[in-house]
């Protein structure tokens, strides 16, 4: 009786490896079947990310853009400043305290250093912000981009056995197939919310740049009125009359700019009264 026992199992055994694997074989029809699918919507997912990074390009140009456009407003209006203080000084008879003008040059020098710095501080708080917005922006593409490049191609096997369990295999990734069959194009509505509130968050730092800027113009702009006070109640300098065609151009605060409609170039064109 063992001997014909044993006889079956051995016969059972000789059967299932003459009959193969086919279930396996199976799974690595399957896997095979999904891969270029996975390459399909890793194809899309990489070009649609890729659109959204050219148009967050895009978008940081213009910022930077805007944002070097209201410095540059802003520094050339302060040298108009202190250039028409330093034509009075420079003018004034020679009746006048030159010492007392001297040290009034001085308080304009001082001026203008204070307000370069500033300025700086203005434009170094707004990278700062940029930079936390840029990276908190790039780290959500990232993480769209790693749920579908491929990662889930292999982790179907995580925890099966192909010879065990094959069934189980086989169904997880027909599941994978019919899971697959649309490209995900919720991500490019997802990426046009992300992109939509980067532009947002970059508008909002333009108008945080400029009213920065423009209390720093402010305090330049009282100490201007401060210097001219000395002047003429310190210094006794009598007030001198614009040169009707000056030998030196001024810089000129740019009257038209080819800026949207945002609140930042609204307040910067109240400001100058553009």
């Amino acid at each position: 009786m063992k001997s014909f026992a044993l006889a079956v199992f051995l016969l059972l055994g000789l059967s299932a490896v003459l009959g193969g694997r086919p279930k396996a074989e199976q799974v690595l029809e399957e896997v095979e079947k999904l891969r270029p699918r996975y390459q399909e919507i890793q194809d899309y997912v990489i070009h649609t990310i890729s659109d959204a990074r050219l148009s967050s390009s895009a978008t940081l140009a213009k910022f930077h853009s805007d944002i070097l456009k209201v410095k540059s407003t802003f520094v050339i209006d302060a040298i108009k400043k202190e250039n028409n203080m330093l034509y009075q000084i420079n003018n004034q008879p020679a009746s006048i305290d030159k010492n007392c003008l001297a040290f009034v040059q001085t308080l304009g020098d001082s001026i203008m250093n204070l307000a370069g710095t500033s300025f700086s501080s203005c434009i170094a708080d707004s990278s700062d912000s940029l930079e936390k917005r840029i990276n908190e922006f790039y780290a959500k593409l990232q993480q769209d981009e790693k749920d579908y490049i491929g990662l889930g191609l292999l982790n179907v096997f995580k925890g099966e056995n192909i010879f065990y369990t094959p069934d189980v295999l086989i169904a997880k990734l027909k599941s994978r197939y019919e899971a697959l069959e649309s490209y995900p194009t919720y991500l490019s509505e997802d990426l046009a919310r992300i992109i939509n509130s980067l532009n947002a968050d970059l508008e909002s730092l333009e108008v945080s740049y400029v009213v920065c800027m423009t209390e720093s113009e402010q305090r330049l702009r009282d100490g201007f009125i401060l210097a001219h006070s000395h002047m003429e109640l310190t210094c006794k300098a009598v007030s001198v009359p614009a040169p009707s065609s000056p030998e030196t151009v001024e810089p000129s605060v740019p009257e038209s700019m080819s800026w949207p409609n945002t609140e930042a170039v609204r307040l910067l064109r109240e400001r100058f009264g553009l």
